[in-house]
């Protein structure tokens, strides 16, 4: 498949829905919105449609109504979203962006853990090659 148009803001948010439930009507996704979405019916009816007209996601009729499901998995979103805005804002270069990250956020310890242990795993694989 080609390159898809980006998401808005709010195609992600009833995307992201969409994915929680795996498949659904309109009502199905309009409930399964999180609570503090401001949302109403028809505006999550106009962005189902939106993300089935981009590719986001695809349509079975099922008697009168329509099941949706989403056409891409999260995880090759999110690769597509962050790939997207590393060559955009830092011209592709990783190491500005974690520095951009760490200089400007609060890094809770928990984090640190798992951010060094992300470290040292891939200074075992670039040891094993």
């Amino acid at each position: 498949m080609g390159e898809r148009p980006p998401l808005s803001r709010g195609e992600t948010a009833v995307l992201k829905a969409l994915w929680d439930i795996a498949k659904g009507s309109i009502s199905e996704i309009f409930a399964a919105m999180p609570d503090d979405s401001t949302m109403d019916y028809s505006t999550v009816q106009t962005y189902v449609r939106r993300l089935e007209t981009k590719g986001y996601v695809t349509a079975t009729r099922v008697g009168r109504n329509k099941v949706y499901r989403p056409g891409v998995r999260r995880s090759q979103v999110i690769t597509e979203a962050v790939d997207e805005f590393l060559d955009r804002i830092f011209d592709g270069e990783m190491v500005p962006m974690v520095r951009h990250l760490v200089d400007n956020r609060r890094v809770t310890p928990e984090e640190l853990e798992v951010l060094t242990s992300l470290v040292e795993r891939l200074r075992e694989e670039q040891n094993d090659e």
